[in-house]
């Protein structure tokens, strides 16, 4: 059957581990709630992080279908992963740039090799979800390779990718050195969208 693969950083729950066993919680946020109309009317599997660091040894997470979907599919993160992948690159160094803060952005700009791997394994799990006339929608600056990612082993594939955040201009985004494999990347989907024609 033909779905819609909905990709972004965070699925809408959180998976909480303790050592005994793991619970699931529902997550909030604008993205889940801009998406009910699309996860309404279509077969829909949401590929994404369950929000937590995955304990050791945890390779998948079996994560129930919510509220009509067909299903979630986690992406397993570590503690290292974490720290470099969601709270270094993306958040210290997309975030504030793509916001204009240019002041809270390092100096030294590390954990680009972290974000290189953990968009691959988004891709990796897109990849072992898709079927022949699936479109994919890749969501957010967590994931800007991820387009061109699933466009090499994917060459007919219907992608889009939105951007949830301001898109700075040339002037403030050309003083980041993975600037061109960002837009790149972007530039795998057949349709990018942003919030407004200024960006």
């Amino acid at each position: 059957m033909v779905k819609v693969i909905l990709v972004s950083n965070r699925l809408p729950i959180t998976v909480l581990h303790d050592d005994q066993s793991s619970r699931v919680i529902s997550s909030g946020g604008g993205l889940i709630s801009a998406l009910q109309q699309v996860i309404a009317s279509n077969p829909t599997i949401w590929i994404g992080w369950a929000g937590s660091p995955s304990p050791a040894g945890a390779e998948s997470l079996q994560v129930r279908p919510m509220r009509g979907m067909r299903g979630l599919v986690p992406v397993r993160l570590d503690e290292d992963e974490v720290r470099e992948f969601y709270e270094g690159y993306c958040n210290r160094v997309l975030w504030p740039l793509f916001h204009y803060l240019g002041d809270r952005i390092p100096i030294q700009i590390d954990h680009w090799e972290t974000y290189r791997r953990v968009n691959q394994r988004f891709a990796d799990a897109v990849l072992e979800t898709y079927e022949e006339g699936d479109t994919i929608w890749v969501h957010d600056y967590h994931l800007m390779l991820l387009p061109e990612l699933l466009r090499q082993k994917l060459p007919r594939a219907r992608i889009g990718f939105f951007l949830h955040t301001p898109f700075p201009s040339f002037e403030v985004f050309r003083i980041l050195p993975q600037r061109t494999d960002l837009v790149r990347g972007m530039l795998g989907a057949d349709l990018v969208g942003f919030h407004t024609a200024s960006y």
